[in-house]
Order: C-alpha cells, then sequence, then structure tokens
C-alpha cells in the first residue's frame, strides 16, 4: 500500500508547530528566584562575666531541637547560657525551655525520635539541674513527669502529661571559634 502524502515530514512539522505554540505561551525560559537562605541564630553580646544570655524564644527552640518551631507550637520560656573566653569560643552551654508542643512536633520529637532518647523509668533518681531559671520546675516537680534523656544523660526531656508540656534542658562543653 502506498501512501499519498509523506508520513514522516507531516509529523515533523506538526511537532515543530507544536513546540512553537508551547514556546509563546510559556514565556522565556522563566526561573524562580532562589530562595532566601533561612536566618542564622546570631549570639548575643556576653556581659563582663563572658555570659551571653539569650532569650529569644524561637532562637533557644531552634538551637535545642535543631529545627523552627511551627506556629503550633507555644513556647512558654525559653533561655540558653553561653559562657565564652575571649576569642568569642563557647567555654560551655547550657540550655532550658517550656513548651506547649503541636502534635506534629509531640510525634516528632518522642515517635521519630531524632535524638534517641529512652524512657526513664519512674523513681530513677535524676542528676541536679545546674542552675535552672526560676521558671523551671524543682526536682520534686521534675519526679513526677515523665522523662526522656539522651545516652550521654544530659539532654532531658521532662513530659508533664496533665498540661501536655514539655521541659528540657541541656548542657554541654564548648568549641572553639572558626580558625581565621
Amino acid at each position: 500500500m502506498k501512501l499519498r502524502f509523506p508520513v514522516i515530514p507531516s509529523v515533523l512539522a506538526l511537532l515543530g508547530v507544536g513546540a512553537a505554540v508551547v514556546g509563546m505561551f510559556s514565556g522565556p525560559g522563566i526561573v524562580p528566584p532562589p530562595a532566601a537562605p533561612p536566618p542564622s541564630v546570631a549570639m548575643p553580646k556576653p556581659d563582663a562575666s563572658g555570659l551571653a544570655l539569650e532569650r529569644d524564644h524561637a532562637a533557644v527552640f531552634q538551637r535545642a531541637f535543631w529545627r523552627r518551631p511551627a506556629s503550633s507550637d507555644n513556647i512558654l520560656h525559653a533561655e540558653r547560657r553561653d559562657w565564652l573566653d575571649d576569642s568569642s569560643g563557647v567555654q560551655k552551654w547550657q540550655w532550658f525551655i517550656a513548651v506547649q508542643p503541636s502534635a506534629a512536633f509531640r510525634d516528632w520529637l518522642l515517635k521519630d525520635n531524632p535524638f534517641e532518647l529512652v524512657f526513664v523509668a519512674p523513681g530513677t533518681e535524676l542528676a541536679p539541674l545546674s542552675s535552672p531559671p526560676a521558671w523551671f520546675p524543682t526536682a520534686g516537680e521534675l519526679a513526677g513527669l515523665s522523662r526522656y534523656r539522651n545516652r550521654e544523660g544530659r539532654y532531658f526531656i521532662f513530659h508533664d502529661l496533665a498540661n501536655d508540656r514539655f521541659y528540657a534542658t541541656d548542657a554541654g562543653g564548648g568549641f572553639a571559634g572558626a580558625w581565621k
């Protein structure tokens, strides 16, 4: 059977017309601008003794949990302390936070468990916390809450089930400033 018109040139012509139409309506390859990088958390200025105190709730939350708070996470209190040396190297650090968590944050922290937290059995003696702020529960109050800790035993999450509230703390040694 013989075709009356050339198939291949006709198909190529149709593809060319289709490409031209698409090109007319899609613009000259518009590429959206890159997203702005997330803002970094700036260190607060230290006092005369070298203590830098941070009370910005979102900044403390971000450094404590390595993520930004969602609008549904209610941060009640937050404090981070950094003891700096003359070169702005952190000698030691400590933070405390109280959060009324969203369901998503609670699931992420306890079920996804990014910090490899383990449940601490009730009645287990708690090492005393070093100078917690006045708003942080006392050792007696913390003893009645569900407790979790990381492997090193410094990162603590206390879950007040009655009020659906997390109290958390961690502390550690410092790190040197960047080499220039």
